[in-house]
């Protein structure tokens, strides 16, 4: 099997080359950046799957960055697809998000979890460019060239962006934090790298919504990351109910801290480490290199 991985400065198409070289280093993985021009040069002919993994994702939202958001994430991954298909590719697997789904996490029924078979309503420009591209891949996709959807929840892992550097640097800063009972679905970076190795492997198509076999909450979250530091963390219910009350209605409240659980899907099987373990490893950077 050869693999084209689109993202060569992304963190999750490195992690996927370096993951499939330690556990399968028989199987050739080339990654490339598609901002270069150059790209549109490139015989897909010589490739089984094409995994597109590059994305814009953590840029303000205005009125700015919306054409950006569009012409990366939707325009660029039509024409990465149809440059594909006509030269005979037979496999694409898109990375997409969660953030279609349009939900911020809320403070009602612990554990309720929202239907991943339901009907999109992206809110924000990154969901609903990432849904864009979506429907027009399923426009391309045919017998000869199937196509799968990947909408991952929050990824983390050695030396990731996003929310969780965010947590983690605090937790390594501060010794209280609110006690909070929310659960929400994560995503540790190995975990997403043997999931679409099984994806690539059957030459699947349809969407799917991986993630960790447990859910956990944001206050459980920073005590473990404390903890894997050789810290302690004390929390404090008090705050947690005064937090809850005061900023219940703030997006990025709700996003943190809110139940945002997805439906476990079970069609596609794989190894999975468990969610205590992928803090050990992510906050000892432990398989960031490959061997």
């Amino acid at each position: 099997m050869r693999i084209l991985v689109t993202g060569k400065q992304g963190y999750v198409g490195t992690q996927f080359e370096r993951w499939m070289a330690r556990y399968y280093p028989e199987v050739n993985v080339d990654l490339i950046s598609v901002r270069e021009l150059n790209w549109e040069v490139i015989d897909f002919s010589q490739y089984d799957t094409i995994l597109h993994a590059a994305a814009i994702v953590h840029r303000e939202e205005n009125a700015t960055s919306a054409g950006e958001y569009y012409e990366i994430n939707t325009e660029l991954t039509e024409n990465l697809a149809f440059r594909a298909k006509t030269a005979g590719v037979k496999h694409f697997v898109f990375l997409s998000t969660v953030a279609v789904y349009g939900e911020e996490g809320s403070f009602g029924q612990v554990g309720k979890s929202i239907d991943i078979h339901q009907k999109p309503r992206p809110t924000s420009l990154y969901g609903k460019s990432k849904y864009e591209a979506e429907k027009r891949l399923h426009q391309l996709e045919s017998p000869d060239f199937q196509v799968a959807i990947v909408r991952p929840p929050m990824i983390y892992g050695p030396d990731c962006p996003g929310n969780y550097s965010r947590l983690a640097k605090l937790a390594r800063a501060t010794p209280f934090f609110p006690a909070i009972n929310g659960s929400r679905s994560m995503l540790f970076i190995d975990n997403l790298s043997a999931f679409l190795q099984a994806v690539m492997c059957r030459r699947a198509s349809g969407i799917y919504v991986p993630q960790n076999q447990e859910t956990v909450n944001t206050t459980q979250l920073v005590q473990l990351i404390a903890e894997a530091n050789g810290k302690k963390m004390l929390t404090s219910n008090l705050i947690g109910r005064l937090c809850q009350v005061i900023l219940r209605k703030h997006t990025i409240f709700k996003k943190t801290f809110g139940n945002l659980v997805f439906e476990m899907d079970k069609t596609i099987t794989y190894k999975a480490i468990s969610f205590s373990d992928s803090i050990w490893k992510t906050e000892n950077k432990e398989g960031v290199k490959a061997s």
